[in-house]
């Protein structure tokens, strides 16, 4: 699990950043890499306002959308979920925060009482009236919370001082949550999303397009490694949500199977960049027609079919959108 930290270092000159009311001599200090800050930072309050503002006047739809990265250095001693005993990999993908254990490891978490309370933590308890608004200044006044409600809902306080946006992103690509169960079977960090979507809703308006972005192996539903064989479709209760615009889907699936020498089983095609070939791989290709079922299957080129025994494929086919 993550933790927001706070460590004091130097302030500098320019315009004075703050965020959620914290100075930049209490924020936290991005670590370096290679002698430089390994992330670019958190805008300050004032920039995103004077931004949402300026696309706006420029005639332009806005869309915002809270990123969460992971400022884990190497060489760090944290605790890691999946059981390595070498701490956390180092600047991890925020699909992998997760619980601890991490599911499919011993004593995990995923399936108990457990699951629920660590969610719990990492969302926190903040609320639309935590946060303090004079003018273009958004403040927070819960406490010591820094929960996950706490930045998303900072920032759809944000997005109202400077007017509105055209929609509003929850979060993306959190894999590693939203695939964790409870005791019950279920899915306590999806229902944290349909609440914070009618906390959202409620801040920004009906105008307010909402959704979250699923990353594109997340969206079409969890398939436990644990033998099971389960197809379950945990983000449908989010996708069907009354203040849920849209299903949202950070896209990233292969159009092509590019090699050195070209596609390894379709010769005819001359070019990586044809727009026939790529053209075929939006509702084709690998994760509809086929899959590889391991790397060495994928550095051969050996193919396998996606079929169901009970003829419904597209409970495989995360490309089968349509589907």
């Amino acid at each position: 699990m993550c933790r927001a930290s706070s460590i004091r270092h130097p302030a500098s000159g320019g315009q004075g950043w703050s965020v959620s009311g914290i100075s930049r001599a209490n924020a936290h200090q991005v670590s370096r890499y290679d002698d430089a800050p390994a992330y670019g930072g958190t805008p300050s309050d004032n920039s995103v306002i004077a931004a949402i503002r300026d696309l706006k006047a420029r005639g332009l739809k806005v869309v915002l959308y809270p990123f969460l990265l992971m400022d884990i250095p190497t060489g760090n001693v944290l605790p890691d979920p999946c059981g390595s005993g070498n701490g956390q990999k180092p600047y991890p993908w925020r699909g992998e925060i997760t619980v601890y254990p991490a599911a499919q490891q011993p004593s995990s978490a995923d399936g108990t009482a457990l699951a629920s309370a660590q969610i719990s933590s990492f969302c926190g308890n903040a609320q639309a009236s935590d946060f303090a608004v004079f003018g273009d200044t958004v403040s927070w006044t819960g406490g010591s919370d820094q929960g996950y409600r706490r930045m998303v809902l900072h920032y759809a306080r944000l997005c109202v001082a400077a007017g509105g946006v055209d929609a509003f992103l929850l979060g993306s690509e959190l894999r590693g949550l939203t695939t964790i169960r409870d005791e019950n079977g279920n899915f306590p960090f999806v229902l944290g999303l349909m609440t914070l979507a009618s906390d959202v809703r409620n801040l920004c308006g009906p105008s307010t397009k909402l959704t979250y972005g699923a990353d594109w192996s997340e969206y079409f539903g969890h398939h436990p490694q644990d033998g099971s064989g389960d197809v379950l479709f945990h983000l449908d209760p989010l996708w069907a949500h009354s203040d849920i615009d849209a299903v949202g889907i950070d896209n990233y699936m292969p159009l092509s199977d590019w090699r050195l020498n070209g596609d390894p089983l379709d010769r005819s095609v001359h070019s990586q960049t044809d727009p026939a070939y790529l053209r075929a791989g939006i509702a084709g290709g690998e994760g509809f027609d086929w899959y590889y079922a391991s790397d060495a299957d994928r550095a051969s080129g050996l193919r396998s079919p996606i079929s169901d025994f009970y003829g419904e494929d597209w409970v495989w086919r995360y490309k089968d959108i349509r589907g």
